[in-house]
């Protein structure tokens, strides 16, 4: 009886089942990788509330207000404290001096509607962990979320919105 002996792989089939998976693969994690618009706004409103907290805090270690500033010529929000006497309120007309070293940029594809293009004071923290300001709202490729500030305890407060709501 004679014995059938197989051939095995040949070393240029090998290399093309491994380049067929590694195309394959790629293709797959480069679908994968794309940031959906609810991962891109959680992103960043974390990112701001970041922010908002190195704001709170410095205003308890100083013992003195603190404020997030939105520049919209800029797309920035910055960190600032409100002017000390009458000749800092001379030299700053918007009544804060602005600390360009502690900020958060608006990313790209956000949307913060504004009729002004002065600096505006979106939040306030106080001395004793509190704060005030107005909520706003982001948006991004059809989705927003509302930002705000809970009086009491200082914390950012956010409210995630779908596609077409207001």
């Amino acid at each position: 009886m004679k014995k059938s002996r197989r051939n095995p792989f040949t070393l240029v089939e090998v290399v093309v089942v491994i380049v067929i998976m590694l195309v394959t693969g790629g293709i797959a994690i480069s679908t994968m990788r794309t940031d959906s618009t609810a991962r891109l706004i959680r992103n960043s409103t974390n990112e701001f509330r970041s922010l908002c907290s190195r704001a709170r805090y410095k205003a308890m270690e100083m013992s003195e207000d603190r404020l997030v500033v939105y520049v919209p010529e800029e797309h920035m929000f910055y960190l600032a404290r409100p002017v000390a006497n009458e000749e800092e309120a001379m030299e700053y007309e918007f009544g804060f001096v602005i600390q360009r070293t502690m900020k958060w940029a608006l990313p790209e594809e956000f949307e913060l509607a504004t009729d002004n293009s002065d600096p505006i004071e979106v939040f306030r923290f106080y001395p004793d962990g509190g704060a005030s300001g107005t909520s706003f709202n982001l948006a991004c490729k059809g989705h927003s979320v509302a930002i705000g500030v809970a009086k009491l305890s200082g914390s950012v407060v956010t409210y995630e919105r779908g596609e077409g709501e207001q």
